[in-house]
C-alpha cells in the first residue's frame, strides 16, 4: 500500500463514524500535516488530498482558482484554437458536455498518446484510449498532431482545454 493509500485509509477509518466537529477537525489536522488541502473556491467546503490537482467537489484547480485553459506558452492561439474546435465538433451532440478535456503525457505518439480525462464540474471521467485512434478522431489527433510537430511534449506535461462557456 502507498502512502497516499495508507493516509486515505485514516482519514476515511477516523471520519467514518465522526461527527461533523470530529471530521472537520481531522481535515484541518491532516491539510495542516501537508496530506489534504482545502479548496480555494469560496462557495465549496471539500478537502482533497495531496496530488489532485482539481477539487473533488467542484473542479476548481488546486491553487483555489476556477478552471482555465492550461498550455505551455509555445503552442500558438492559432494551432490552440484548432484543438478547442475539434474537441468542441466531437463533443457536441453528447450530453452533458464536459467543462474541460485535460491532457497528461507520459510517453507515446505526442499528444495523441496522451492520458484524457474530461471534467463535469467536481467529477472526472477518464477517457478510455484517448484520442489516439487517428480515423475515428480525425480533428482531434489532428490538432493533437500539430501541437506535436511544433513542440514535442515533456514527460509528466499536462495541458487543459476548457470548452463551458
Amino acid at each position: 500500500m502507498s502512502e497516499a493509500e495508507a493516509v486515505r485509509s485514516v482519514i476515511a477509518r477516523l471520519t467514518a463514524h465522526a461527527d461533523e466537529t470530529q471530521t472537520r477537525l481531522t481535515h484541518e489536522l491532516f491539510r495542516q500535516a501537508g496530506y489534504l488541502w482545502r479548496c480555494g473556491n469560496p462557495s465549496c467546503p471539500a478537502y482533497n488530498y495531496r496530488g489532485l490537482r482539481y477539487c473533488e467537489g467542484c473542479g476548481w484547480g488546486s491553487k483555489g482558482k476556477p478552471v482555465g485553459d492550461l498550455h505551455p506558452c509555445m503552442y500558438t492561439e492559432r494551432r490552440w484554437a484548432a484543438l478547442r474546435r475539434a474537441l468542441l465538433k466531437h463533443y457536441a451532440n453528447q450530453a452533458p458536455m464536459p467543462d474541460a478535456v485535460v491532457f497528461e503525457y507520459w510517453g507515446g505518439p505526442g499528444w495523441r498518446g496522451a492520458e484524457v480525462t474530461e471534467m463535469y464540474g467536481g467529477t472526472t471521467r477518464e477517457v478510455t484510449g484517448g484520442f489516439g485512434d487517428r480515423d475515428h478522431f480525425t480533428d482531434i489527433a489532428a490538432a493533437l498532431d500539430s501541437l506535436t510537430r511544433w513542440s514535442k511534449p515533456s514527460h509528466g506535461e499536462h495541458i487543459r482545454v476548457v470548452l463551458a462557456s
